[in-house]
């Protein structure tokens, strides 16, 4: 177990544990691979103080010259808008439970190049810089044990954040947030962070936090700062007695498992019925104890339903007892082999003998589709994209895949972004990975021809056959998809959901993405939506099978109950709109004559957290889509 906790108010631990812990803080809901789901315990406590920027950036708190600044419904960029940095990936903004009212930001890859590659340090605030926003005093005179608990969207370069304390105006203590992150690695969006108060500062009535993002302290040849910070939803909670949390879940096996197969323990989206019976899932979660109390006989909890809610599999794991501030790892003893084809969807939920048989973790759900033929990482819904065709140069963009049972490749699935040209040319390519190499080597093995991107193909699945098929055995192979340099940026493809630490690669083949030579395959966060095929390939399609002329949007998800269902440039007749839960029970039903666009709020709170699917139908075609209640 590790320790990942920081300061405490309550005098409970020795002066020796406390510089132990020392500049750690207690980081939630990852989400690497739980498709951005996250959950707490029910028994937490309410907030005593709160900021969700609503309104923005209160006047009385203290900004610096390089500042943060908000991000709401009528600034430009709006809230849709992440970091505007040449280098900070997809744009993607904070997850929070608020965005749409507000968030903050600090963005120092945008300050530092003003938006443009290779624009090093002609930015309006150029790096080294800081970033500093201090709030007006808050009132702890009535509380011994403080949490601070806030949604948090972090990436790094060089660049570290922290939380500062000040007591009467008085610096106190300070904490790094997201401390175990690598160069080039970020939070999933949607991560919490928890950070205990000092314990100086509980019970003081002139209390002050200040939010730091260090772009001086910490450089390397290709600079300092960078990429971004982004927070919401900020809350003072009194710390429970008891209180377990949620880091992550999985169902490859990564955290623990991964030892015991043959590659990396990654999740599958999509999984062959082959590779899924020579590999069966491993369900693992990750929990902590932040209250002030150890907890007791601590288990995960995991069931497996078809695509008409049966339950099909359950198991759980061993029960052990985790001490105040730790976090630990769980696997379910048993494994699950489906015998079908088709879509599973799987419940996560952990209890403790401290706590009341109501107040177990909140479920948190995954969910996978066996298939003939498609093997697939993403979660088919695009998030953003990256350039691939590109005034720069012909970049190549890939995923991992482990082969555990030997089958044939056949060919490439990818997602072109909704920004393509049509008549760009692309390809894609097929390596083998030596991962007994440092460096790890990608070995050639064969590319296709080259495929000219049609209308019809943008935003929207195109597979690329191989010249011939490859006879793959066990081991490590990655699948990329290439371009060619253009006068104008010509392609990208679509990414969905945050990749496994390395197992998503970009080539640079001109564009100056690092320090690096030409050819270097650097590791994104981002999950390309690019897939492996054997045999005969199906037709790719999202998580949710997709046939429907125009665009539909449903948002949040996940979702407190409230979300919109969004449609654009869809024929003009009349549609019918049916929910339904896991187990086939309709929730809601209701008909509309819609003409090209049509924007409704629907409200699901008064129903169970859980699955539902969304299915809507006009006279020629139908799409059903699954939303998370939480």
């Amino acid at each position: 177990m590790r320790t990942l906790y920081l300061f405490i108010c309550a005098i409970m631990i020795s002066t020796i544990s406390f510089a132990q812990i020392l500049n750690k803080t207690h980081e939630l809901a990852k989400g690497r691979k739980s498709n951005d789901n996250y959950s707490y315990l029910k028994v937490k406590t309410p907030p005593f103080w709160s900021e969700d920027f609503a309104n923005g950036i209160p006047p009385t708190w203290i900004n610096s010259t390089a500042p943060w600044v908000y991000r709401g419904p009528s600034t430009t960029p709006g809230v849709t808008v992440g970091s505007q940095g040449a280098y900070a990936s997809s744009g993607t903004p904070i997850a929070s439970a608020t965005r749409t009212n507000g968030f903050i930001i600090f963005d120092s890859d945008y300050y530092d190049n003003g938006g443009v590659q290779g624009n090093f340090g002609q930015g309006m605030y150029p790096t080294p810089h800081n970033g500093e926003l201090m709030t007006d005093m808050i009132d702890l005179s009535l509380y011994s044990d403080v949490t601070l608990m806030a949604h948090s969207y972090f990436r790094t370069f060089q660049g570290q954040a922290f939380v500062a304390f000040y007591v009467n105006g008085i610096y106190d203590s300070q904490v790094q947030v997201h401390s175990t992150l690598a160069v080039n690695d970020g939070t999933a969006t949607n991560a919490v962070a928890l950070i205990r108060f000092p314990s100086n500062a509980c019970g003081n009535a002139n209390v002050q936090m200040k939010f730091l993002f260090d772009g001086t302290t910490q450089s390397n040849v290709n600079g300092s700062g960078y990429y971004f910070w982004m927070l919401d939803d900020l809350e003072l909670i009194e710390t429970p007695t008891y209180l377990m949390d949620v880091i992550d879940q999985n169902h490859g096996g990564w955290d623990i498992g991964y030892s015991s197969t043959i590659g990396f323990g990654m999740d599958y989206t999509f999984k062959t019925l082959i590779q899924s019976n020579a590999n069966p899932y491993m369900f693992e979660m990750t929990l902590a104890n932040v209250g002030a109390n150890p907890l007791h006989g601590i288990q995960m909890n995991i069931e497996v339903l078809d695509d008409i809610g049966t339950v099909v599999f359950t198991s759980n794991s061993d029960t052990t007892t985790l001490a105040v501030l730790d976090t630990s790892s769980y696997m379910a003893t048993n494994t699950f082999a489906p015998t079908n084809m088709g879509i599973y969807d799987m419940r996560f939920w952990a209890n403790s003998d401290d706590l009341p048989s109501s107040s177990t973790s909140d479920t948190s759900y995954m969910q996978t589709i066996i298939t003939d033929s498609v093997y697939g990482r993403d979660y088919g819904n695009p998030q953003g994209a990256w350039r691939v065709g590109r005034q720069c140069g012909g970049l190549q963009l890939a995923n991992y895949f482990d082969v555990y049972a030997q089958d044939e490749i056949t060919s490439v699935s990818a997602h072109v972004a909704d920004y393509s040209k049509a008549g760009a040319t692309m390809f894609g390519v097929f390596y083998e990975v030596d991962t007994t190499s440092s460096p790890t080597t990608f070995i050639w093995m064969d590319q296709t021809d080259d495929y000219i991107i049609q209308q019809t193909d943008i935003d929207n699945w195109v597979t690329i056959m191989f010249n011939q098929p490859y006879d793959a055995i066990p081991g490590s192979y990655m699948i990329a998809i290439g371009g060619y340099a253009h006068p104008t940026d010509t392609f990208g493809i679509s990414v969905s959901g945050q990749a496994e630490v390395t197992m998503s690669r970009i080539q640079d083949n001109g564009c100056n993405l690092g320090s690096q030579p030409w050819g270097y395959w650097y590791w994104i966060t981002d999950l390309p939506m690019i897939r492996m095929n054997f045999g005969i390939p199906s037709t790719p399609s999202n998580i949710e099978e997709e046939s429907f002329d125009g665009s539909l949007n449903i948002y949040p998800n996940p979702t407190n109950g409230v979300f919109t269902i969004e449609m654009d440039n869809v024929k003009n007749d009349v549609y019918s709109f049916e929910i339904s839960n896991v187990l086939g029970q309709k929730v809601f039903s209701n008909t509309k004559s819609i003409k090209e666009f049509y924007k409704e709020d629907f409200d699901l709170t008064a129903l169970n957290k859980g699955i539902y699917l969304i299915e809507i139908k006009n006279s020629s075609s139908s799409i059903t889509e699954r939303i998370i209640v939480e």
